[in-house]
């Protein structure tokens, strides 16, 4: 009888061992985060931010976050390729979903033979961060051939850019910053290339007095350099409104100005300065910042 009993016991052991097979749970005291393989194994986990490894769980606003995936592991193999997928979910303070893409892998439907085999999960934290809201993005790869899966968990929160020095007297906004429309992403620092294109934004402006269903804003812009002479100036970019106003819908939506640079040697650090002043009030917003054009 014990020896019925024991090996009946070393069944189920070694059935429980088999199960936990390429099982694992790790949390990073760092960031916070959280994985869990199951049937599929990682190597390594990397934080990428402008193509620089970094280890945080706080971004910028606007900065564009590589979840990277290094030697996936595990997947059925048929016919010399594995056919992996990656789902991505971010949800704000535990209960609104603000990003959901069931199916990164997209290009890949028809299997890899990549080896080793890394995946990315990127996205944008162009979020609302006034409230200190709390985010956490939720990375899923299973296998499209088999029933292996990794989980992947990182809370994080979003802070405001700190290039632009802003003071508002009863204009309200939600954004604004100064965008690289070269690279295509905002600016986080103030060294920038004079061959790019850029643009300052104002998102979701209101508080302007209305007049006959109108507002009438003045938006002044001018760069400096460190010689006090000027590189670039404008005393209303919205000229074409400051008479016959504008509907406060479309002033809402976007305010914009473009920033390009001619050839020339500038004297560094340069100066920026921009105002949208209500004509027919005190109300403002000042912005201003150092700018290293280079």
């Amino acid at each position: 009888m014990q020896n019925i009993k024991s090996i009946i016991l070393l069944i189920i052991i070694v059935t429980f061992s088999s199960c936990q097979f390429n099982q694992s749970v790790n949390t990073d005291a760092t960031t916070g985060a959280y994985s869990r393989g199951n049937g599929i194994g990682i190597d390594e986990i990397i934080i990428e931010i402008s193509g620089e490894t970094e280890n945080r769980s706080e971004f910028v606003y606007g900065e564009k976050v590589n979840i990277v995936f290094n030697n996936v592991t595990g997947l059925t193999n048929s016919d010399g390729k594995t056919f992996p997928e990656l789902s991505m979910h971010i949800v704000k303070n535990e209960k609104d979903t603000v990003l959901s893409n069931p199916n990164l892998l997209k290009s890949l439907n028809n299997g890899t033979d990549l080896s080793p085999l890394q995946l990315h999960a990127n996205f944008r934290t162009a979020l609302p961060n006034k409230n200190n809201e709390k985010y956490k993005v939720f990375i899923e790869i299973t296998d499209k051939k088999g029933d292996g899966t990794f989980n992947y968990e990182l809370p994080f929160t979003v802070i405001e850019n700190d290039l632009l020095d802003i003071k508002s007297n009863g204009i309200e906004y939600s954004t604004i910053y100064l965008w690289d429309e070269t690279l295509k992403q905002p600016v986080f620092k103030n060294n920038i290339s004079s061959e790019h294109l850029f643009i300052l934004i104002l998102n979701d402006v209101e508080g302007l007095e209305l007049t006959n269903e109108k507002v009438y804003p003045i938006f002044s812009l001018d760069l400096t350099n460190n010689n006090g002479n000027t590189i670039l100036s404008n005393p209303n970019l919205l000229s074409a409104y400051e008479e016959v106003g504008v509907n406060p819908k479309d002033l809402k939506s976007q305010v914009t100005a473009k920033l390009s640079f001619t050839e020339g040697k500038i004297h560094n650090p340069c100066t920026l300065n921009a105002k949208l002043k209500d004509k027919n009030s005190s109300k403002e917003i000042n912005i201003s910042t150092q700018l290293n054009i280079n």
